[in-house]
């Protein structure tokens, strides 16, 4: 008997720490691309997030050729934390015919002493009805790239949104289109106010910028306008997924939709089915649909056609959420959304791992194991020395096709056999400790009475 409780301890001990497998896990996908650097990179793909047991992915693992876990470390997220203050740009509002084209604009600069002024000269016929046309905007003083402009209208607040192009030139004759159809103005509506007053367009270092009305008996008088300069660090790519929210069939104005997966949610988008059409919309979300509904936010959708062109309302920001159900809750005073289905865009920043190719090859990365416990490294730990702002260089690998594994089974909640081990030994080797102690009173009272 003595010996039993070692025998147990050393089995539940051994079972404790065995090796995991890919048999233990529902899925996988290669890792492919891989050079002869000891430390790769690889972007987790949109299937782990959808089949994965844990929303904080604690159940990733990396296999080499032999079947082996590799050690790996989720790379830190480069997320925009600091972006510099707008730098005020001198405007100047350019005047011409209704009809006048843009490549028909003829810009030139007069100064004198400390006054600078903007002659217009069109190629258009002369008369009739002068209009705004948009702005001139003097850039050359500042010596960075922008990526987007400011507007301010000041206590005059417009009542429409109004559609804008912006271009960029450094010699006033030659431009490049930045953005299309790029809305600004506010609008009221059932209590609430929706304003645009950025235009953001890809980082580039231009003398010039123009913004001009698409349809100029829409223009908003502008009171000054602003430069916006990239953030310090840049946001990486957003991986979109798209999903149809389908009316509930109890409560009218409230949607439901499944995106299929826990992913690390930043941003939604609403795509409403009907133009011209603008509604209150509050968003809740949940992890599980045993769980109650949370409030995340509200926003106000649009979707208008202004002039043969489209304008939508922008993406919303919804912080860091991994919920996979959500809930659209539309007030059916305010009109609703029409007629059709209403679509959900989920996007997110995906995430990286950081890996160490030992052994041979194929490497796979492994998901899908409700079992498994965490598994990664810091960062610091996996590359000593480590530090984000001198990242030192990795390779950069690339995931192929899903491959089954052991199924979707591996990734349900399952009883925990190693928890439940672990309790029946406790409970064996309490066991054994009464009994030994029952025994040695039973002797020691055998001697008391001879």
């Amino acid at each position: 008997m003595k010996s039993l409780l070692p025998a147990l301890l050393a089995a539940v001990s051994l079972s404790a720490t065995a090796a995991e497998a890919p048999a233990d896990f529902a899925f996988a996908v290669p890792i492919e691309g891989l050079g002869a650097d000891a430390l790769h990179r690889v972007a987790i793909p949109q299937a782990v997030y959808e089949s994965a047991a844990f929303a904080d992915l604690r159940d990733l693992r990396v296999f080499n050729g032999a079947g082996e876990v590799v050690p790996y470390a989720f790379r830190p997220v480069e997320r925009t934390t600091e972006r510099p203050a707008p730098v005020a740009l001198p405007i100047f509002p350019l005047q011409g015919p209704r009809d006048v084209r843009a490549d028909e604009l003829d810009l030139s600069f007069d100064r004198s002493g400390q006054r600078v002024s903007v002659r217009l000269r069109t190629s258009a016929p002369k008369g009739g009805p002068q209009v705004a046309l948009g702005y001139l905007i003097d850039a050359s003083a500042v010596k960075t790239p922008l990526n987007g402009i400011e507007v301010d209208w000041g206590k005059i607040v417009p009542d429409a949104l109004a559609s804008t192009r912006v271009e960029a030139g450094d010699d006033l004759k030659h431009w490049t289109t930045l953005a299309t159809d790029a809305p600004l103005g506010a609008l009221a509506h059932a209590g609430r106010r929706l304003e645009r007053k950025t235009i953001e367009y890809p980082s580039l270092k231009a003398k010039y910028l123009r913004v001009l009305w698409t349809d100029p008996e829409r223009a908003i008088e502008l009171r000054s306008i602003s430069g916006l300069s990239p953030a310090q660090h840049a946001q990486p790519e957003r991986l979109w997924k798209e999903v149809v929210a389908a009316p509930d069939a109890v409560k009218p104005g409230e949607y439901l939709a499944d995106l299929g997966g826990r992913f690390p949610l930043e941003r939604l988008a609403l795509r409403l089915p009907q133009e011209n059409t603008i509604v209150p919309v509050r968003l809740l979300s949940r992890a599980n649909p045993e769980e109650r509904w949370t409030p995340v936010t509200h926003a106000v959708a649009y979707r208008l056609n202004q002039n043969g062109r489209e304008l939508v309302s922008p993406d919303i920001v919804v912080g860091v959420n991994s919920h996979r159900y959500w809930l659209l809750r539309v007030d059916p005073a305010a009109g609703g959304i029409g007629s059709g289905p209403l679509i959900l865009k989920a996007g997110w920043t995906p995430r990286e791992i950081v890996f160490t190719a030992r052994g041979t090859g194929p490497f796979r990365l492994a998901y899908g194991n409700s079992r498994a416990q965490a598994g990664s490294f810091r960062i610091d730990t996996l590359v000593p020395g480590w530090r984000t702002d001198q990242e030192p260089q990795m390779a950069v690998a690339t995931t192929g096709a899903v491959q089954k594994l052991a199924g979707e089974a591996a990734a349900l909640p399952r009883a925990d056999l190693r928890k439940w081990g672990l309790w029946s030994a406790l409970f064996v080797a309490v066991a054994v400790l009464a009994w030994m102690v029952w025994r040695l009173t039973r002797q020691m009272q055998r001697a008391d009475t001879k």
